[in-house]
């Protein structure tokens, strides 16, 4: 007879993780769930009743569908909200969800001490207050009905991330001797299989030989190695002497389908190529790859990040050996045996492996266990995988210097965001340097040198100008409209490309209001196009214009220096209409 224990354990074990609001749940939102051996109960809290039923809804509609260490993550801050509710008294009822009881609970966090007396991390702080954050804006959104409009505090831990140390980045060397290493154990498991399959055509009839026994285990066995249990029971002793003859079946394994060490380079290579971050390129679907309209020669890695709740994508060339696309088509050709063996909430995943006893779906944390000795076999420096992504990410910028291109790679929808990556301490110097060559340069076309043209070029030159001010139609002051700096325009040529203003290096912007106005009136323009313009035109060339506007240059000024400019845009004259 199962203990009552027993009996709770297996009903948990058999309701679905919650991956989608969408799937079978619960008749109520409190109930129990199992989320890897995590026991989600909104049920267990102190909380009012209708608190914890609303809380609970928004817990699972807004965090359902993110990774099990995401729900946990959220899980673990909602208890603390409980702790909190039930020390203070502040919450009895859903009316008590207001901005005082959330200042209250920032004072409550901020006395909050470690068990050596320190109090947690401003990091800790912000995270675990964010939390119930975002479950409070799901519920005035999405429940207005429970909850009023609340009046979240400002900033309320200021320094957050100060705490925090920099990511740690590996150089575009050691990127390369990672891939290196990786391209070492996909090519010698290639041929491995190759000549395994060579071997099963040429002698497969030869009882004892290495073709033989892979043909018996597949004939008689399905593919998969029998143990050595099963072996002597079926009292096939000729196949127990191969076996033996072959190095046992962790070395026969390999022949017929891969074991988490054997994926390893190849989760690597695919993390590096993608710039991916480390958990969703692990649950890599099996239909990952995608066709790219109109290239045939190139395939898209296609991949879903929780976090931000969207698909995420590269594309790289189809028949490349050792990208992504090339090292899918093997790693599916491989484990395709293994797929009826695996849990069935794991058969549609890429990395499925073969364990000690089951088949299962590779983690990050298979991947940390195999990571020191994939390091020591081939003598490169320990690193970690969160590591991987920030320093592919930082190459490429200091590569490219284009934070716009930076953040396609990165897959990122706020810039911001990759400024955040890129920001390395070997990045930084880098900027030093660049900014103190445009300074030099700036300070030299103000100045002029020996060497500058007589005043007869230089009065020829500008009688190719239009009279008056040299303004792009944006608001850009223009340093040398002749230079051909732009992307299309040559030099000595009048530039023509007015998109081009917004990265070039000869742009400038005066902190004038007539200036001013006239970046306004062009945020205003570009703005109105997304209403009159196809969405993907307008996204294509228009939107990043406007990101880099509304997240880059108007922020730099003062609220009266914009008020000013504002009193200025009826004198302007219209622009012309965007197509």
């Amino acid at each position: 007879m199962k203990s009552p224990r027993q009996s709770i354990r297996r009903a948990l074990s058999q309701e679905p993780v919650a991956a989608s609001v969408r799937d079978a749940q619960p008749a109520r939102f409190d109930a129990p769930r199992l989320v890897r051996r995590t026991v989600i109960d909104f049920s267990s809290l102190s909380l009012p009743e209708d608190v914890r039923l609303a809380l609970a809804q928004a817990f699972w509609c807004h965090c359902g569908a993110r990774s099990p260490r995401g729900i946990k993550s959220c899980w673990e801050s909602v208890l603390i909200f409980n702790r909190f509710a039930a020390e203070s008294g502040a919450v009895r009822s859903l009316a008590d969800l207001d901005r005082c009881m959330l200042v209250r609970y920032i004072e409550w966090l901020n006395a909050q001490r470690r068990a050596d007396g320190t109090p947690w991390a401003v990091s800790t702080r912000a995270n675990t207050y964010g939390a119930l954050r975002q479950l409070l804006r799901w519920l005035e959104r999405c429940r207005p009905d429970l909850v009023d409009r609340i009046d979240h505090p400002f900033a309320p831990f200021p320094g957050r991330g100060r705490d925090t140390p920099p990511r740690a980045t590996l150089t575009a060397r050691e990127l390369r001797a990672i891939l290196r290493a990786c391209e070492a154990d996909i090519a010698a498991m290639r041929e491995m299989r190759a000549s395994a399959a060579a071997q099963r055509a040429v002698d497969g009839g030869k009882a004892g030989s290495l073709g033989w026994l892979l043909a018996e285990v597949d004939r008689r066995f399905g593919g998969i190695m029998p143990s050595r249990l099963d072996l002597e029971q079926h009292g096939n002793h000729q196949l127990q002497i191969a076996v033996r003859r072959w190095g046992g079946a962790k070395q026969i394994e390999p022949y017929l389908y891969p074991r988490a060490v054997s994926l390893l380079p190849y989760y690597l290579a695919i993390l590096t190529h993608a710039a991916g971050n480390p958990e969703p390129i692990a649950e890599l679907g099996r239909d990952c790859l995608q066709d790219v309209p109109l290239l045939e020669n190139r395939q898209a890695l296609v991949w879903f990040k929780a976090r931000a709740g969207r698909q995420q994508r590269r594309t790289f060339g189809r028949d490349a050996a050792f990208e992504p696309p090339a090292l899918v088509r093997d790693i599916l050709a491989w484990n395709e045996r293994l797929r009826p063996l695996a849990p069935p909430a794991q058969r549609d995943r890429l990395f499925i492996f073969k364990g000690l006893r089951t088949v299962n779906a590779m983690s990050t944390i298979t991947v940390h266990h195999l990571l020191a000795q994939f390091c020591d076999r081939h003598r490169l420096a320990a690193f970690a995988l969160a590591s991987i992504r920030p320093s592919v990410l930082c190459s490429f910028y200091r590569a490219s210097g284009d934070l716009l291109r930076t953040r396609a790679v990165a897959n990122h929808a706020n810039i911001a965001t990759t400024v955040r990556y890129v920001e390395a301490p070997v990045v930084r110097r880098h900027n030093h340097v660049r900014i103190a060559a445009l300074q030099a340069a700036f300070l030299e076309h103000l100045t002029p040198s020996p060497t500058a043209p007589p005043p007869q070029a230089a009065a020829a030159a500008a009688s190719v100008l239009p009279p008056g001010e040299l303004v792009s139609m944006f608001g850009f002051d223009c340093k040398d409209p002749l230079a051909g700096a732009a992307p299309g325009t040559r030099g000595g040529e009048l530039c023509t490309n007015f998109m081009g203003c917004f990265t070039c290096p000869n742009a400038v912007i005066t902190p004038e209001p007539l200036t001013m106005a006239r970046l306004l009136q062009a945020h205003d323009h570009l703005r109105a196009a997304a209403a009159t313009l196809h969405p993907a035109r307008w996204q294509a060339f228009y939107a990043p214009q406007l990101r880099i506007l509304e997240e880059d240059i108007l922020p730099r000024f003062a609220a009266r220096e914009i008020a000013s400019a504002e009193s200025l845009l009826p004198q302007l004259p219209p622009l012309p209409e965007l197509r």
